[in-house]
């Protein structure tokens, strides 16, 4: 079986949760909080933390199987058959509002006058050839555009830090924390949640055990990243950072360096389409496993067409337009999120433990 490293899962993690990260997640924060904004982002790390508890439990118990699989062990033939079509429900939604806010931006951003229907297509097509091709392919990927971020961000950080004032962020804390719990709350359940993604991938893995560690790891860095990123936007914008949908972009278009250098968005939403495309095909790559599971079959590749059309077909009809998207994520996203990836799979493995032991003191009557 093809396995992909620890590095490779680490990478996978971070650019998922950047992928939409680095376009929606200052505009949200900044709906509760402008000034304290920034302490609203460390909310990562608690969505990542109870995503690293999870994969523990997960990996000490069953190291080698995924989380439907699991559950068609613990809860018999028919709980994990709902449980699995469950997850796949959670999979095609998350998709296709990832697909949405892709299209939107690209939309937005350079291609105003293509119809958004087309660039979704276009967006899930890339996503499912990755994903055909496989997860180490994915990973690679994912290893390739690490050069190229390491050169574009801080040429792009340090031409627009130029224009940071710190008056914005002051006074710190005047609002009190209730503002900085209702920002937080998107981060820490929506996006910090994402990264429960990885339990699908645990047969992939070259060392499963690990897989809490890298999901710690990948947390520690994304909340960092996103901290940084929502201080400049802040620092930069101001107030009217309340006010735009996608505040990152207008930091970026606001760089001017001498007559020639300026409008440098193009590397910014380069940046953005690669790592949601990858984003894509990561929550794919699960719910194309979840797909398998539940049908009983030894390969993953058949679910890759069907999964796309219907991913497809469900982003550009369950979604009118960018407000629905916002409002989902604000309103039901987390709570969603939380239900599926946290209490579902604990419940799943208190009942594998309840019938692990019972099968024990059965073997110890006889």
């Amino acid at each position: 079986m093809v396995q992909i490293s620890r590095y490779q899962v680490i990478l996978m993690l971070v650019w998922t949760i950047l992928g939409t990260g680095i376009v929606t997640m200052p505009g949200t924060i900044a709906q509760f909080t402008v000034r304290d904004a920034w302490v609203a982002g460390f909310g990562l790390c608690i969505g990542g933390g109870l995503c690293a508890l999870i994969a523990g439990v997960h990996v000490r118990w069953f190291p080698d199987q995924t989380l439907t699989q699991v559950a068609m062990h613990a809860l018999g033939p028919v709980g994990g058959e709902l449980f699995a079509l469950w997850y796949v429900m959670y999979g095609v939604v998350t998709l296709a509002t990832i697909g949405r806010e892709l299209s939107t931006f690209v939309m937005i951003s350079v291609l105003p006058n293509t119809p958004e229907f087309f660039i979704s297509s276009v967006a899930f097509a890339v996503s499912a050839y990755l994903t055909y091709l496989g997860i180490e392919v994915v990973g690679r990927v994912n290893e390739f555009i690490v050069p190229l971020a390491v050169i574009v961000v801080p040429l792009l950080f340090g031409l627009s830090v130029r224009s940071f004032e710190w008056q914005p962020f002051r006074p710190v804390l005047s609002s009190g924390w209730l503002p900085i719990w209702q920002a937080s709350v998107v981060p820490a359940f929506a996006y910090g949640l994402e990264f429960s993604v990885a339990l699908q991938w645990i047969p992939a893995l070259r060392t499963p055990r690990t897989l809490p560690i890298d999901i710690v790891i990948a947390s520690t860095v994304s909340a960092s990243v996103l901290v940084l990123l929502v201080t400049l936007t802040v620092g930069v914008l101001g107030e009217p950072v309340r006010y735009l949908t996608y505040p990152v972009l207008e930091v970026v278009r606001s760089i001017r360096q001498g007559k020639f250098v300026e409008r440098l968005d193009t590397l910014y939403v380069m940046g953005v389409v690669i790592t949601q495309a990858l984003k894509l095909s990561a929550f794919q790559l699960a719910t194309c496993e979840a797909i398998k599971d539940m049908c009983h079959s030894k390969e993953a590749k058949w679910t890759v067409i069907p999964c796309t059309l219907l991913i497809w077909s469900v982003a550009n009809f369950m979604f009118h337009n960018l407000f629905d998207v916002t409002e989902f994520i604000l309103r039901a996203v987390p709570a969603y999120f939380l239900f599926t990836v946290v209490i579902c799979p604990v419940l799943i493995y208190m009942t594998a433990w309840w019938r692990i032991q019972r099968g024990k003191r059965a073997l110890g009557h006889r």
